[in-house]
């Protein structure tokens, strides 16, 4: 793309010949500068996440996007999206579907398997069919490029309230016939016997059960026990984990209902789940296993 593109994306001239962003890195604040729809702007705090191989755009839309109040993290490939998104748990992603690696689709579809992050797809795809695959490969959204960076923002705004909205509006009991949990109390029931648990275990109960059988990532965790980012987070995980199984373990729900996903995370594996093969439980590859240790 030309500097027309940075230019359009109200990129201010003096910013254009920055360096381009480091791949994995958040991108700088452009400098201060009213957008041109001052009454369009992040409604809260915002980590995107954009995957773009176009070192222009990437660095337009990046930059624009943070004068819009949104912190933004770039990658160039889709592997690298797929690592950042598995790392940095951001709550939208933006994905390019021409990539030098694996293309969108790809990515869409394995980002699906381990997380519900509201995804838009940004291309310079135009043509219907492209807009109806990348609709039903599960894309909240499609915008073709070029865009005006406050149409963008626009878009962004409604798939997050969209999103945000139906986690506000989820149901406050969850009854499977053998667990029962109440959010709005923190409680917890296995075949009508109470289950005593702390409050970080049972919001990391109540998230990977009301999200059976998709991975969650240790970031996710975090987040849903309001853990602070730390080195010693991902062992504060592990241990609540390791508590929860011991606490299900001899009840109807059992401690391996509560499976690990090597270097990843946890997932929680439904009554109506069949077992996992004896192989898919040691495979040592990133599979599915028993094993507290990751």
């Amino acid at each position: 793309m030309t500097t027309q593109y940075l230019l359009e994306q109200q990129v201010p001239a003096t910013d254009v010949a920055m360096p381009l962003p480091t791949p994995a890195r958040e991108v700088s604040p452009a400098k201060p500068a009213a957008p041109a729809h001052p009454e369009i702007r992040a409604a809260r705090p915002t980590q995107v996440l954009l995957v773009e191989d176009d070192d222009a755009i990437r660095l337009g839309v990046g930059l624009a996007l943070t004068r819009y109040g949104y912190t933004v993290f770039a990658e160039d490939t889709g592997q690298a999206g797929l690592r950042s998104a598995y790392l940095r748990s951001p709550e939208l992603v933006l994905l390019d579907v021409m990539l030098p690696d694996i293309d969108g689709y790809e990515v869409l579809r394995r980002l699906r398997t381990v997380s519900d992050v509201p995804v838009i797809f940004l291309t310079a795809r135009s043509e219907s069919v492209d807009v109806v695959l990348g609709l039903s490969s599960g894309a909240d959204d499609y915008i073709v490029k070029p865009c005006q960076a406050v149409e963008l923002v626009a878009r962004i705004e409604r798939v997050l309230h969209r999103y945000r909205t139906a986690e506000r509006q989820h149901e406050a009991l969850y009854d499977d016939g053998l667990l029962r949990l109440d959010s709005q109390r923190q409680q917890a029931w296995v075949a009508s016997a109470p289950l005593p648990l702390s409050a970080t275990e049972f919001r990391v109960l109540d998230r990977l059960v009301r999200h059976a059988n998709v991975v969650q990532h240790f970031a996710t965790l975090l987040k849903t026990g309001r853990d602070a980012p730390a080195p010693a987070a991902r062992d504060r995980v592990k241990f609540t984990v390791s508590r929860l199984r011991s606490k299900l373990d001899g009840t109807p729900v059992g401690a391996d209902s509560i499976v690990s996903v090597r270097g990843i995370g946890y997932l929680y594996r439904s009554p109506t789940t069949p077992p996992l093969p004896p192989h898919r439980r040691t495979s040592p590859a990133g599979g599915y296993g028993h094993g507290h240790t990751l």
